[in-house]
Parts: C-alpha cells; sequence; structure tokens
C-alpha cells in the first residue's frame, strides 16, 4: 500500500553519555545540545530539519524535585535551546514520570497526523554525577544557565505520586514503594525467599550482560552475575527489603538522548532518506489506579497488561511478533510485572532490554526512555523487518506508556487509537479505599524493612481491615520481629493495626 504523507515516523535519534563527570564547563543545556544535534545530524537533513522543528519539548531533570537544587538549574531549557540551535519552535516542559519519552512520541505522532506540528524535537538528560562532583569539589556552577524571560508552554499538569498516608509512612521514595510489588509478586509465585531471590537475580543478570555490550552505558564496563547482584553485604547493603542498591536505578548519572518525529511527507520534502524512517505502528497510555495504597492486587499491573495488549492490537500484531524490546526497568519488579501483563518468558530467547536497563546502562530521571527509543530505531534499521517493543513507566507503577515500532510501513494507515476506553476499564474497576485511622483485625497484604545503612530500622505493612478497607502502619522496631520479616512470607498473617497521631502501628498476632 502507498504509505500516506501524514503518516508519522521517527527520523532522527541521538543519545551520549558523558564519562568526564565533573567537566566544570559542561552545563544541562549544553548535555541537550549534544543530544538533539546528534540527532539531526542521524537524520542526514541537519539544516533542513533546523528551519522545520517547531516545537521543542524537554523533559524535566530528576533534581529538580530538591528545591535547593532546584535553584541551580534552568527550569525551562527548551528556550535557550530554540536559541542556540535556531529553531522557531514552540517550546514546552514535559511532566514528571518515567513514561514521559514513550508518552510524547504517542501524542506528538497524532499531533504530527493531524497536521498540528511540522517536526518535533523530544530532550531530556541528567549531570546528576557532575553536579555532585562539582559540588562536593566546592566548585562554581554560577555559568549553569538559570530560568529566563520566555514563553514555554507546560501542557501536562503535574500530580503527587503518593496519598497523604503514603507519605506519613515514609512510603513516598520509591526504593520503598516498589519492594511492595516485589514481595507481593514473591507471594504470588508460591516461591521461597531463597527461590524468588534467584529468580530475581537470574533475570537482573541478563540485563547486566546486555549493559555490558552495550557502548553508551553508564557501567557497561562492569558485568555482574547474579550471586554478586543477590549479595548483600557492606558494599550492597539492603536498602529496603528485598533490595539492595545493584537492583536500583542507577541515577548518579551523566547521560542525554533526543528523538526527531515528523511525517513521511515531510520527510520527502526535507530530503530524509526512508532508511532512517522508522513507524510507530501502535501505542497506548493508561494509568493505573493512582495511588498505590488503593490498589485492588499489588502483585499485578492492569495498565501494563490493557495499554499493552490495546498498542499490539493497534500495530496488527501480538507479543510473539515482537522481536526485541526494552521494558522499563527501574527495580525488578517492574521488569517481571511487564513479563506477566504481556505473557513474556523472562528467560526466553527475547532480551528484556536493549541498553542493560537503569541499574546498568543508567536511570537518567525521567529521560531513560529516550535512550531505549533511540537504541531500539537504531537498531531496527538493521533489521527492517522485525518489530520493537517499549514499554515506559511513571511514578509507582503508575503511568503507562506503550509503543510498537518498526521499520517497514504499517499494513494499515495510522490510527492513535482512544485511550480513554482503556482508562475507563482501570478506573471503573473496584479497588479499595484507604482508612487514615484504622482500628481493629487485619492481614498483610504486602510490606517492607526499610534499612538504614544495611540495618533494619522500619517496618511498613500495607494490609486489610476485616472491612476490606485498606491500611498502611508501621511495625514494632524489634529486632526479633525484623528478622523474622527478613526471613519468612508474612503476607496473609493477620495482626491488630491502631491509629497514631505520627503513624499507625500493626502488631501481628
Amino acid at each position: 500500500m502507498t504509505v500516506a504523507d501524514n503518516t508519522p515516523i521517527l527520523v532522527g535519534v541521538g543519545q551520549r553519555t558523558f564519562r568526564d563527570s565533573g567537566h566544570r564547563e559542561r552545563t544541562p543545556v549544553d548535555a541537550l545540545q549534544c543530544a538533539i544535534e546528534l540527532a539531526m545530524e542521524d537524520s542526514g537533513a541537519y539544516k533542513a530539519l533546523q528551519g522545520a522543528i517547531d516545537v521543542l519539548i524537554t523533559e524535566p531533570s530528576l533534581l529538580e524535585v530538591t528545591p535547593e537544587l532546584a535553584a541551580l538549574l534552568p527550569q525551562y531549557p527548551s528556550i535557550e535551546l530554540a536559541k542556540r540551535l535556531g529553531f522557531d519552535s514552540r517550546c514546552l516542559k514535559a511532566p514528571e514520570g518515567g513514561n514521559g519519552p514513550q508518552m510524547l512520541v504517542n501524542h506528538f505522532a497524532q499531533q504530527l497526523h493531524e497536521g498540528k506540528a511540522r517536526a518535533v524535537a523530544i530532550a531530556g538528560g541528567e549531570l546528576s554525577a557532575s553536579l555532585r562532583a562539582l559540588l562536593g569539589n566546592g566548585h562554581d556552577i554560577s555559568h549553569w544557565p538559570k530560568a529566563e524571560p520566555g514563553q514555554c508552554d507546560e501542557p501536562w499538569p503535574n500530580r503527587d505520586g503518593a496519598n497523604a498516608e503514603e507519605h506519613r509512612h515514609n512510603l513516598w521514595l520509591p526504593t520503598h514503594m516498589y519492594p511492595l510489588f516485589e514481595n507481593a509478586l514473591r507471594h504470588r509465585y508460591g516461591h521461597t525467599l531463597e527461590q524468588h531471590l534467584a529468580h530475581i537475580g537470574r533475570i537482573m543478570e541478563g540485563l547486566s550482560h546486555t549493559a555490558c555490550e552495550t557502548p553508551d552505558a553508564w557501567s557497561y564496563q562492569r558485568p555482574r552475575d547474579a550471586s554478586t547482584l543477590m549479595s548483600f553485604g557492606d558494599s550492597s547493603p539492603y536498602l529496603a527489603f528485598p533490595y539492595n542498591r545493584y537492583l536500583c536505578a542507577q541515577m548518579n548519572v551523566d547521560m542525554a538522548a533526543a528523538v526527531i518525529l515528523t511525517t513521511v511527507g515531510t520527510a520527502r520534502e526535507l530530503g530524509i532518506a526512508s532508511d532512517r524512517w522508522i513507524y510507530l505502528h501502535g501505542c497506548a497510555d493508561a494509568n493505573e489506579v493512582w495511588h498505590v495504597s488503593e490498589r485492588e492486587d499489588l502483585s499485578r499491573s492492569s495498565s501494563i497488561e490493557i495499554a499493552g495488549k490495546a498498542a499490539l492490537q493497534r500495530a496488527g500484531c501480538d507479543i510473539d511478533d515482537i522481536a526485541i524490546m526494552d521494558l522499563y526497568s527501574c527495580f525488578p519488579c517492574a521488569v517481571e510485572l511487564a513479563c506477566d501483563a504481556l505473557s513474556i518468558d523472562p528467560f526466553g530467547d527475547r532480551a528484556l532490554s536493549l541498553t542493560g536497563g537503569l541499574p546498568y546502562f543508567g536511570g537518567p530521571g525521567h529521560s531513560y526512555s529516550l535512550h531505549a527509543i533511540t537504541t531500539i530505531v537504531q537498531q531496527l534499521r538493521e533489521r527492517p523487518e522485525d518489530r520493537g517493543l517499549i514499554t515506559a513507566n511513571g511514578w509507582y507503577m503508575t503511568k503507562q506508556s506503550i509503543g510498537v515500532y518498526s521499520a517497514t510501513p504499517p499494513s494499515s494507515a495510522w490510527q492513535r487509537g482512544d485511550d480513554r476506553e482503556l482508562q475507563a476499564r482501570i478506573d471503573n474497576a473496584p479497588h479499595p479505599q484507604v482508612e487514615a485511622a484504622p482500628e481493629g483485625a487485619a492481614r498483610v497484604d504486602s510490606y517492607t524493612v526499610v534499612c538504614n545503612k544495611g540495618v533494619p530500622d522500619q517496618g511498613i505493612i500495607v494490609g486489610r481491615l476485616d472491612s476490606g478497607a485498606r491500611f498502611i502502619a508501621h511495625t514494632e522496631q524489634d529486632e526479633t520481629l525484623f528478622k523474622q520479616l527478613l526471613s519468612e512470607d508474612v503476607i496473609g498473617q493477620r495482626g491488630q493495626v491502631s491509629a497514631g497521631e505520627t503513624h499507625n502501628l500493626f502488631r501481628f498476632d
């Protein structure tokens, strides 16, 4: 079939890992500029794109969530970037969340299809390692561009990922929240602790070895086997059970990436060769029940299942037709939940990540999936008959964005699909409400133990009252109890919960 001129395509990608951390002159805007220029060069039509890009959007820096660091960073880097690159473009800032890169590709694919944009550049990056090195050594970074007057739109409002009870009980940190999913998975799988640690280690070992083969990976020189990844000691203590630092996204990196989208008609007009084109065959976005403590089953992701199956259906394929994939991997449970939701064998012939994932390739804040998209574009150009899948996750398995890609044109005309029906299926499903002042008999739905330098410090319980209402509570700070929580599966066990001013308290029967 003839491909319509308004079919959206990706035509340029670029990524760079800056290994000289602490470089005094490089600024966040410099890093973003580097990535965009690489993407423009990758298209083979740098000059033509320079005059065609009319939308420029940047991912927010993860450092912005810390007020004292936010003051050191450019609030709207797209304004400065547009000036440097000579773009006459609308400047935008993306919302917080690791789903952002794929969500933006999905959104702007439709905008391009409808003629609301001519060419779109999406960029993101972090200089966390440099910032830490520079400030730690007392260097001046006053030359880093700050917020300056100019028009930058933020069309997607940010929303806190945690509710008041989750904040009150110290669950707002991802390293505290994600273990709840992992322990719920262990219980559903019926694994002993030893079996489950081996299961996690086998998955993450595969990612580590992929990172070793990826030149742009932050720590690609150091592959780790399962036994090393799952060791818990001075070099890798528990952060929150069952995770050590080897299993968590590696945030202290200097990395940037960018992608450029346009349409088939504009690409032809600009002289971009068709061997640069990658088509988005299908996509979908869906949010889980927003707050973790209000979700029915912490061992499953209905949003990945619903959005993923919709994206595959819109692409006219099923999961067995996917040759390469990158499953978002901030923590092991994110990979496991995606595998379960999409019927992917985690130990099959297909690698679960193209890069090595956030713990080993690097986790540059909200921008990681720009690197995954860049890599899938590069690989699909070399294997044009194949399809690739990206899953991108924001907050606490909360926001899911999925994309199916190929260098081969789709067999039917582009259709974005309506995600409202997908979201309604999630929103209308029954789910528990949280009781802020719980009292009485209760059972455990999931739990974790937060550690301080590897020493158990705080037990956190998410459970149900006999009424069906959810609650969050801390356990008593008891060494014997902590040993039990670190060695047994206590999900389903019963106890008594009582309300407290600073936190609720759960005691086992």
